[in-house]
């Protein structure tokens, strides 16, 4: 696991912020996308918000937006439609490999704004490994 780029969203989190998948690539020298699983962009978000996840800490990865995401729902932005692969999401929720549609249901997005909620909250108020 990318533990830098972990340490990274905790920073973003604690200041109540999202950071777009483009900043993240940049910073840290992730390619978009790579045949070899564990080295794109989404399978290190991924692979962050499943640990999170297994840990009983909300999903991380939810405050990695797509620049120019921004709606009235989720004003900060939202996360691609990949997020929506992630192990542990509510089943109604869950997409297919093959379904990575960027465009948000109502539904998705209602999720999406309460877990940056959660996120935030949560990393405002723990410190890492609490």
């Amino acid at each position: 696991m990318r533990w830098d780029v972990r340490a990274r969203l905790i920073e973003v989190a604690r200041n109540r912020e999202t950071i777009t998948y483009g900043q993240l690539m940049k910073e840290f020298r992730i390619p978009r996308g790579h045949p070899t699983p564990g080295i794109g962009i989404g399978w290190v978000v991924g692979e962050i918000s499943e640990y999170e996840h297994s840990e009983g800490r909300p999903f991380l990865s939810v405050i990695v937006v797509k620049a120019g995401s921004e709606t009235r729902i989720c004003p900060k932005g939202h996360p691609g439609g990949g997020f929506f692969s992630v192990v542990g999401l509510p089943p109604h929720l869950k997409r297919d490999t093959d379904e990575f549609s960027e465009r948000l249901t109502i539904e998705e997005q209602n999720f999406v704004k309460e877990e940056q909620e959660r996120v935030w909250d949560y990393w405002t108020t723990h410190e890492d490994g609490e």
